[in-house]
């Protein structure tokens, strides 16, 4: 599919004092062909890495993608991640520029965005070879706009002092983006604001969170934070076919700049009341209001705009015109829709009793309702009410995420008076009165036995491209009816064309809060086919009703994974009637990051009133390994995580109750998946290719009592990865680490979840990691890392500050007491991470890094 933009520019050079000057560079004067920008007309290009020879392309299209006006443009369509080519120019007289004196700049392109991404911006050639590579030479930089990754939030404004910011903008394909510089704002550190027009149309979009930026530069330090030496221009593609063109540099008349700020204006509906808009500028004078076009859907009186009740798309300008001392500020532009909540009805699915089931319980008990209701425009017609109708008894549900619209999910309890077939009305009340009403019967009854329930069957599919899988399937609700729970998984590849390698997946199904949890995880055996079971009987309350599914899996060769699993379900007394499970962590986290060595925050968990008994279940899995491609050169320290043995601790109010001996041997296959292809027999850090992984069990009972417990998983201290890019003395292809910043780290993916044990069923209710109250102070450590001495400062205002500083293995090293600042000598400390506690009228908790 063609892309292009149109181009509609006037170019204004005067030479009068204190007048606008452009310098567009429309790179129609150079000779078109396939890899040949370096050299042509004082441009200057150079590879990211060694193995790249590709220059860019000099054409009107490339790739099927159309330069914005039509004419030349500048394209990269080669390589990938990791493979690209930056474009520098310095000023000539046929495109002369100078940041030199400083003032009032602006910075102008067309940019094509791709998939690992573009970048453009100006400053400073340190080795002045004519390339300012940034990130590549050091000393090279400068400020610049990075976009990547289609459809993502991806992209982001980078300073030269190596902060960067994230900029609210998400198209994709061409852009017209500009940078405004303001070099005498905040007294010579500068200011820059970012400016974007998607498809290089339509007015400029003032990104929110890029306005008047404090650059921090530095003028006089003679490097990348001077804009005094920055000499050029540059722009950097990887992969993916990215573009450029149109190339501005425009010198504004002096004066001082001020820029308006306006939040967005949400989605609103056609019954709200009154909207009153609000905008400031930074000059402190008066923003103006207009209507754009004609829109029927409101009124603008002032500053308040009013709904009249038809809908519609609403643009507002904001606007400040200045005056003898402040220029016009640029206007800025919000639109927003207005709708009408009667014409959107949500869609409403019963989950428990789902229509048609069997609740099987052998006594009448306290059973869960369960609803999920999701409607369109969430963002401004809200579910306000959803309530259950049972034989004449009104049950109100309620949801524990009011404020995620993802979720959805509503429930309650509701205890039945009898045996047999009941009928239930749900309702569901939207914004503006609404209602959809939906009808259910069921029964409840003591009549059963053990049964076999068939959920996923071959028809949820995780293919090379495709990882995720989701699917709903019917379980009969019950309380009190099995004591045991088995998990039959067949992991069966499409057509026989198993992965060659051993990937990782599982399976996630949502519980009544609508919160995705871990049921298992499975690692594939080496290219076939095989089955594993797992006693899941502690998920009782979550395996009943319309069960959303997940089938994950990672998958890069072969046609695929299309599993079915089944659940046998064992008549007889279980030891208590509800289980709620709460997943705590899940996620991938960096093995042996110097910087971070333990990425799992401590968890304030409370327990449900009702509790009788609580667990905690961890399931860990380590993944990566050192392929060494070179003699002595390895990709991380000590082969992790996949074939490291290591052990972690898990740490409750501060004490280390239990470890976890990450090993599992794999000869014999656990699961009897034999044989396979590769090297299925070695042991791993808690799996085994073909099996479902290991679930540590431990006990949390005795903290009952005191209704909450602090949590921390702990990595084990003793591991260090030295070829982490985070570690001080990992360099490239020295002291044994080939590349430090390779995907091959070692990590740790991690599931944890605690589970509590009740005969009442109000253990669902209000169960939530609880979080401890905000401290009402701060302490700032600098540096960090550290090297012999640290400055400690606060605002605390209620007396001193208690500060401990404690080694990995909880030794405490040094201890003092501070008010505002003290500096601290830590020279004698070994390298490493240590933890910091401070105490006031609460605890904060830092880490420290000493070189």
């Amino acid at each position: 599919m063609r892309k292009f933009c149109l181009l509609l520019l006037t170019l204004l050079v005067s030479a009068a004092a204190n007048a606008q000057v452009e310098y567009l560079y429309d790179f129609n004067n150079l000779t078109e062909g396939a890899a040949n920008l370096n050299g042509q007309d004082n441009w200057s290009t150079h590879y990211q890495t060694a193995s790249t020879s590709q220059d860019f392309d000099v054409a009107v299209v490339a790739d099927q993608c159309m330069s914005p006006d039509e004419t030349i443009g500048i394209f990269y369509p080669y390589g990938g991640p990791g493979v690209g080519r930056t474009a520098t120019r310095k000023a000539t007289d046929n495109f002369n520029f100078s940041f030199q004196n400083g003032g009032i700049m602006d910075l102008e392109i067309y940019m094509m965005r791709n998939w690992w991404g573009v970048f453009y911006g100006v400053g400073y050639d340190a080795d002045g070879d004519g390339n300012i590579l940034v990130g590549m030479t050091e000393g090279d930089g400068g400020v610049y706009i990075r976009t990547k990754g289609e459809g993502t939030l991806n992209a982001s404004l980078h300073l030269p002092n190596g902060t960067s910011i994230d900029l609210d903008y998400y198209e994709g394909g061409w852009t017209h983006f500009k940078m405004s510089f303001d070099f005498n704002a905040y007294d010579g550190a500068g200011s820059v604001t970012v400016f974007a027009r998607p498809n290089c149309e339509g007015e400029w979009i003032q990104l929110s969170t890029a306005t008047n930026v404090n650059m921090g530069l530095t003028p006089g330090s003679g490097d990348a934070n001077d804009y005094q030496v920055w000499d050029g221009i540059f722009f950097h593609s990887q992969g993916g076919t990215g573009g450029f063109d149109n190339l501005l540099v425009r010198q504004q008349p002096d004066g001082n700049v001020q820029y308006i700020d306006m939040l967005d204006i949400p989605k609103q509906l056609t019954i709200n009341a009154p909207y009153t808009l609000t905008a400031t500028a930074t000059s402190g004078l008066d923003v103006a209001f207009d209507l754009v076009g004609e829109p029927d859907a409101v009124t603008l009186d002032g500053n308040v705009l009013t709904f009249t009740g038809q809908t519609g798309e609403v643009t507002v300008k904001a606007s400040q015109a200045g005056n003898d001392e402040w220029l016009p500020a640029p206007d800025v532009f919000k639109t927003f829709q207005v709708i009408n909540p009667m014409d959107y009805t949500p869609e409403v699915t019963i989950r428990r009793p789902y229509d048609g089931s069997m609740v099987y319980m052998p006594q009448l008990n306290s059973m869960l309702l369960v609803v999920s209701a999701y409607i369109e425009h969430d963002d401004a017609i809200n579910i306000e009410s959803v309530s259950c109708t049972i034989d004449g008894e009104v049950v109100n549900l309620h949801t524990d995420y009011p404020d995620d619209h993802t979720n959805g999910y509503f429930y309650n309890s509701w205890t039945p008076t009898r045996f047999g077939e009941h009928n239930m009305i749900v309702e569901v009340v939207t914004s503006g009165g609404k209602v959809t009403t939906l009808n259910s019967t069921f029964t409840v009854t003591d009549e059963y036995e053990t049964m076999d329930v068939l959920t996923i069957n071959g028809d949820l599919i995780c293919t090379p491209s495709v990882h995720s899988a989701i699917g709903q399937y019917e379980i009969p609700s019950h309380v009190g009816a099995f004591n045991a729970i088995t998990a039959y998984y067949d992991h069966n590849c499409v057509n026989g064309d198993c992965d060659a390698y051993d990937r990782f997946g599982g399976m996630k199904v949502r519980n009544h809060r609508g919160e995705w949890v871990e049921i298992f995880r499975y690692i594939s055996p080496f290219g076939v086919q095989c089955e594993d079971n797992l006693d899941v009987s502690d998920y009782t309350s979550v395996l009943q009703g319309l069960v959303e599914f997940e089938f994950y899996f990672e998958s890069w060769s072969g046609q695929g994974y299309n599993p079915t699993l089944t659940f046998n379900f064992q008549k007889g007394t279980p030891e208590y009637l509800y289980v709620d499970v709460n997943e705590i962590i899940f996620g991938t986290y960096a093995f042996g990051d110097y910087a971070d060595q333990f990425p799992i925050p401590n968890i304030n968990y409370d327990f449900a009133p009702d509790a009788e008994k609580a667990t905690l279940k961890i399931t860990t899995t380590g993944h990566n390994w050192s392929s060494n491609t070179a003699p002595n050169y390895t990709i991380n320290t000590g082969n992790a995580a996949e074939f490291y043995e290591a052990t972690h601790n898990v740490v409750i109010n501060d004490e280390i109750k239990y470890t976890q001996h990450l090993w599992r041997e794999c000869s014999p296959n656990p699961a009897g998946c034999e044989p396979q292809y590769g090297t299925y027999y070695y042991p791993r850090s808690g799996w085994c290719p073909g099996s479902i992984a290991l679930v540590w069990d431990w006990d949390l009972s005795e903290y009952l009592p005191a209704g909450c417990a602090d949590i921390f998983y702990q990595f084990d201290p003793t591991y260090i990865d030295e070829c982490h890019p985070n570690h001080p003395d990992c360099a490239d292809n020295q002291g044994g680490c080939r590349v430090c910043d390779h995907p091959d780290n070692p990590v740790l993916k991690v599931a944890a979840k605690v589970l509590t044990f009740s005969n009442n069923g109000t253990v669902f209710d209000g169960v939530n990691p609880c979080t401890p109250p905000a401290p009402t102070y701060d302490v700032a450590i600098s540096p960090n890392p550290a090297d012999d001495n640290v400055m400690f400062s606060t605002d605390y205002q209620n007396g001193k500050l208690s500060v401990l500083i404690l080694a990995m293995d909880g030794s405490v090293v040094k201890n003092f007491a501070f008010s505002g600042q003290r500096s601290v000598d830590v020279s004698d400390l070994s390298s490493g991470v240590y933890i910091v506690k401070i105490i006031g009228d609460s605890m904060i908790t830092k880490k420290l890094v000493v070189k």
